[in-house]
């Protein structure tokens, strides 16, 4: 039987409707086919545990190096119900949790420069893979806008401009002085900025949806609403459970990233103590009109990006709205479910009129939550684990879909046993830094966001005028 066989049509009204809630992404979303539940007994090569991000592009390169290899997809919920079909519409090359002046202090300037790459590599995978499969998922490619606050003034970019200069992408990167940004964006609070070219803005749940019908067309096999029970390892297979079927293989990649910590099984391999979730919240406009576009300004229509503790970001979309996310409103997820967690305040704070005060009467439509990974070590996890036959990946840190691009790509070739330049990086090949154990993971994120809160309030205070958060 083949993945047509399998799937069936699903309309807006019924199941479509119960996921409205959990982005704008999947409440503007067309009409989609939806995979059934695993409910037999199948064998394959490969078994991927996850229809994110990292799983999607996983099993798409496994079909692609090899088209004799036979893959199969286990999906808890629906694609893209993670973070990859609710985050902020950016794709940036970045890497890891830190600034980037902490990361090389703990893992050296060359290391980092080779991880920038691998993250710029990803982009160029992902530009490449949605032009070879023909995937619209809303792509426009403005660049970026990295930018400081005004009231803190360039210290912190030129720290940044250094960090660049030493792992060798100070080239990549424009100069904005606090004049350009302010005829460019308006805004009373940005100051000296940098502007990057590359990636942009796009819509994650269609390069989700479309990445997965690359992979079966490509000869994959994947099953939505097929939760994994059990995973029992023997000398000479491995077969997942799930509450209707099972899946023998050869080879398994645990995909699950910000769901890491809810996955049964395999204890001794120390997945469920390799990161913690975050819970991000987003909110997003009404369309703008287009004269209304024209008075705010945003010719590039790039996204905004604001380094500092007070972090925001801000991105327009295809259809005329702007995306903003608010590192003050993290926090660690209520419950282990990791839910949309709706923070309606957001609908009312007036922070994207406070930054663009041109566009202060524009309505927020819609706000949620999302997913990220973080980790002790504050860098991506990707790689074999103690059984070489298990592979795991997790810690996006908010950069996921240009660095799972690349994850896909790595965890293939490991899978297949191949040596590339992917798999003997740095931080594939390194021994991994876990939580002590989930509980300690939860309180070490608490405390920093509870640490990034109290200066973010500071800061906040010294801008003109102040910004009331709440």
């Amino acid at each position: 039987m083949t993945q047509a066989d399998l799937t069936h049509d699903v309309s807006k009204g019924s199941v479509m409707q119960s996921y409205r809630a959990h982005s704008h992404w999947f409440n503007t979303a067309s009409d989609s086919q939806f995979s059934p539940a695993l409910q037999n007994d199948l064998t394959a090569d490969v078994c991927v545990i996850g229809g994110g991000i990292n799983g999607l592009s996983t099993a798409y390169h496994l079909v692609r190096l090899d088209p004799n290899c036979r893959v199969v997809v286990l999906e808890k919920d629906v694609v893209g119900f993670g973070a990859s079909g609710r985050n902020a519409g950016q794709l940036v090359v970045s890497f890891g949790g830190a600034d980037l002046g902490m990361l090389m202090k703990l893992y050296g300037p060359k290391k980092i420069a080779a991880a920038l790459r691998y993250s710029e590599q990803g982009l160029a995978m992902l530009e490449r893979l949605t032009a070879e499969e023909r995937i619209d998922f809303d792509y426009d490619r403005t660049g970026y806008i990295k930018t400081a606050l005004r009231a803190k003034g360039e210290g912190m970019l030129d720290k940044y401009m250094d960090c660049y200069e030493r792992t060798g992408q100070s080239h990549h990167f424009t100069r904005m002085s606090e004049h350009e940004v302010q005829q460019e964006l308006h805004s009373p609070y940005l100051g000296h900025a940098l502007f990057d070219p590359r990636g942009g803005q796009f819509n994650p749940l269609k390069l989700i949806r479309g990445l997965k019908s690359a992979v079966v067309r490509h000869g994959g096999t994947i099953f939505e609403n097929s939760p994994v029970a059990a995973v029992t390892r023997e000398k000479t297979e491995i077969k997942v459970h799930t509450g209707m079927g099972s899946v023998r293989c050869q080879r398994l990649v645990v995909a699950t990233n910000a769901f890491s910590h809810q996955f049964p099984g395999l204890e001794d391999l120390g997945i469920q103590q390799a990161q913690t979730p975050l819970m991000i919240r987003a909110a997003i406009t009404d369309p703008i009109p287009e004269h209304i576009w024209q008075e705010a300004g945003w010719p590039r229509r790039a996204g905004v990006n604001v380094f500092s503790p007070l972090f925001y970001s801000f991105a327009p979309t295809a259809d005329g709205r702007i995306l903003s996310v608010s590192g003050f409103h993290a926090q660690v997820p209520k419950g282990r479910s990791l839910e949309a967690e709706i923070a309606w305040q957001l609908r009312n704070d007036g922070h994207i009129g406070a930054f663009f005060p041109r566009l202060k009467e524009v309505r927020v439509a819609q706000t949620w939550g999302g997913p990220i990974s973080i980790t002790a070590d504050q860098i991506p996890h990707v790689g074999a684990t103690k059984d070489p036959r298990v592979f795991h990946v997790c810690g996006c840190w908010g950069h996921g879909m240009v660095l799972g691009t690349h994850h896909g790509r790595t965890l293939a070739e490991l899978a297949l046993g191949l040596q590339t330049e992917s798999t003997e990086m740095w931080f594939v090949k390194r021994a991994k830094k876990r939580w002590p154990t989930y509980f300690i993971g939860n309180l070490a994120a608490s405390a920093g966001i509870a640490h990034n809160r109290f200066l973010g309030r500071r800061i906040a205070n010294r801008l003109t005028p102040p910004i009331k958060l709440t």
